[in-house]
């Protein structure tokens, strides 16, 4: 039996990374990334990788045959990513790319989307406005849609939130500032993530809508100032938290309403516990 052919974007990412390594022993991979100058996650693979700064090459899709398309690339703008660069990654960009696989009629596109409230950040509003085309589209190509929750593991870039605070924390910096810390999160380690998109790839004849979209999270909810003292523990730092000295941004997202049913049913279940997952990542 012939192989699919699965394109990833953003195969050089966090998670586009996990995804490649995961799915390559079922399917065949190629991936588009911003910029081929530092593949670093991906250095003992051999896929075939476009460059994807300028515009989504259409050799990708004269090139290879590809079957569905992963989009996970995209800008958070934690590294002051201004307006227009956020604009042409997480919106311009991916609707060249949805227009591409229509047009070479790709089976299925699954994104990579947030649960974050569209005006919490350009990112939030960007990724949030990108969902809305795939819902008006969605009779022209099959589409699944990945609400994420926030998640975390080993190797994780250095502005992931519990990466980025475990670092200061193992680093025992003299005091760290924080919100208040009532935020209530959803934290799924990777693996449980790369799973979700593994399940729904192998599920998705059993999916009869055009568009279907899930949320992949754990359904244990903890708050940050929670997180951040068991952190801590765990880490058996000696840091000042200093909760209250950063103000909530504006609109921000305090209790998040999961749900997971629809990847439950269809045989997906988180594995790790916020603990496990903790103390793999430190």
């Amino acid at each position: 039996m012939t192989k699919k052919t699965i394109l990833i974007t953003g195969i050089n990412g966090y998670l586009g990374s996990h995804l490649a390594k995961s799915l390559s022993a079922e399917y065949n991979i190629v991936g588009l990334e911003y910029s081929l100058e530092n593949m670093f996650r991906i250095t003992d693979c051999n896929f075939k990788v476009y460059p994807a700064k300028e515009t989504i090459p259409e050799a990708v899709f004269t090139e290879q045959s590809i079957d569905i398309v992963v989009h996970t690339a995209t800008f958070y703008g934690r590294n002051n990513e201004d307006f227009l660069q956020m604009f042409n990654t997480n919106l311009y960009s991916p609707f060249k790319l949805l227009d591409k696989a229509i047009k070479y009629e790709c089976q299925l596109f699954i994104n990579t989307d947030t649960i974050l409230d569209r005006f919490v950040s350009t990112y939030a509003l960007t990724k949030q406005q990108f969902q809305e085309w795939l819902y008006l589209r969605r009779n022209e190509i099959k589409i699944i849609n990945m609400q994420l929750e926030h998640f975390y593991g080993p190797g994780a870039s250095p502005t992931n939130f519990i990466t980025a605070m475990i670092n200061k924390l193992k680093s025992n910096e003299p005091q760290i500032d924080l919100t208040l810390g009532e935020q209530e999160r959803d934290f799924v380690f990777v693996d449980d993530v790369v799973n979700a998109y593994m399940t729904v790839i192998r599920k998705q004849n059993l999916l009869n809508e055009p568009y279907t979209s899930y949320q992949v999270c754990s359904k244990h909810l903890i708050s940050i100032k929670e997180m951040m003292i068991l952190l801590k523990d765990i880490t058996h730092s000696i840091s000042i938290l200093n909760f209250g000295a950063i103000p909530y941004r504006e609109n921000e997202l305090m209790h998040s309403e999961t749900d997971n049913i629809g990847l439950i049913k269809l045989g997906w279940k988180p594995r790790y516990t916020i603990q496990e997952g903790l103390q793999q990542t430190i």
